[in-house]
């Protein structure tokens, strides 16, 4: 099968091959292990994204597409139509073209494609805007702009293959669209595991949250929890990793609330590690594994990962992680930061809990490996495109 593949997260041909962050990086050598031939329609980073451009792709058959810079959405909006023609001229070929969603150039890509066209749907829109920190006039716009794309999505999730990650999506597009599969996205690799049967065997404990540093991952909760966890008595620490979006000011919050609670010594970002050995050694060291989302979520696949490393998950109650997670994690509210406390408390000083969910953890994530997950897939598009 030769594939098409388009999502917005850039891509950058150097001379020794192609380069993008590890999260895409190893899901396209996945595919393309699977596939005769991956074409990639990927946008060109901007400068100051260069550096996590961090993963090779290891595949020879696989050939990138330059579809212009990775701007803001209105500039890749504005040139939409450069995108459009680029997709169409390169896709004559393929037999299916795997779009990647939600993303602001979905249908405009899907537009362009001389393939038949299947979507990897992964998050909604209209779910992630709920906590935005925005003047009022520019939330409005978002609002009314994400509304106009979603309905343009719908449109070409009546005619495509949709391949969704989470029940929540699947339910919501249930009966709605003609062809509808459920599937599970992740980064981790049969090579990745790191087994070990109990965590907090030495001080300080480390707390970890990775992922994107935003206030909709629930981070400075997280800080107050720790605060409560510090004051009863507990010698915690706080590892954050992950990637801060250009013009967000979640570091200096993040800073002023730890300094208020005194907490500055205590509370440390690493920055953005490259999936692989840079990013799993931050999960290696950890004692427990804490993601407190106020709002809907698919499925995070740092929660797969934490899991693959022997780790004791705690995680808000959002989205589909109630039931993904199927006991191998502690769930509590959103937004509570006390019961949140309550609950790192409660690992600590439980030797038996927190194996119990660690070898739960190690049972669930064992059959959501790239390798099982990627070649489900490809499956599925294969029957899909015999069967249409």
């Amino acid at each position: 099968m030769k594939l098409g593949f388009y999502y917005h997260v850039p891509a950058l041909q150097k001379p020794d091959g192609i380069y993008t962050p590890g999260f895409q990086g190893r899901f396209i050598d996945s595919l393309a292990a699977r596939c005769e031939s991956v074409t990639c329609f990927l946008h060109s980073p901007w400068v100051n994204e260069t550096e996590m451009m961090d993963y090779r792709l290891s595949s020879g058959n696989v050939m990138l597409v330059d579809i212009g810079p990775h701007g803001s959405v209105p500039r890749r909006l504005l040139h939409s139509g450069h995108t459009r023609r680029q997709v169409a001229k390169h896709t004559l070929s393929l037999d299916v073209m795997l779009i990647r969603g939600p993303s602001a150039l979905l249908p405009v890509v899907a537009r362009g494609a001389r393939a038949p066209v299947a979507l990897l749907l992964v998050n909604d829109y209209l779910a992630s805007l709920k906590g935005m920190h925005q003047p009022r006039w520019r939330e409005s716009l978002i609002r009314a702009w994400a509304l106009l794309n979603y309905q343009q999505q719908m449109r070409v999730s009546r005619r495509s293959l949709n391949i969704v990650n989470n029940r929540a999506l699947y339910q919501q597009l249930s009966g709605k669209v003609p062809w509808l599969i459920e599937t599970r996205t992740t980064t981790l690799t049969n090579a990745d595991f790191y087994r070990r049967e109990d965590t907090c065997q030495r001080q300080p404990l480390r707390l970890l949250f990775s992922g994107r540093i935003t206030r909709e991952k629930g981070v400075l909760d997280v800080i107050e929890a720790l605060a409560r966890v510090v004051s009863a008595g507990a010698d915690v620490v706080l590892d954050l990793v992950g990637m801060i979006e250009k013009n967000d000011t979640i570091l200096q919050s993040i800073n002023e609330l730890a300094a208020r609670r005194g907490l500055s010594e205590r509370v440390k970002y690493h920055g953005y590690r490259a999936v692989g050995p840079d990013l799993f050694s931050f999960y290696q060291q950890a004692d427990l594994f804490v993601l407190a989302s106020p709002s809907a979520e698919g499925f995070p696949r740092t929660v797969w990962e934490a899991m693959a490393h022997s780790l004791p998950v705690i995680a808000t109650r959002v989205g589909s992680i109630p039931e993904l997670a199927q006991g191998a994690a502690l769930l509590v509210e959103p937004g509570d930061a006390a019961e949140l406390a309550r609950a790192i408390m409660g690992l600590i000083s439980s030797p038996r809990q927190r194996q119990a969910l660690i070898k739960k953890g190690m049972e669930l994530v064992k059959n959501n490996t790239l390798e099982t997950q990627v070649s489900k897939m490809v499956q599925d598009i294969q029957n899909w495109l015999r069967n249409p």
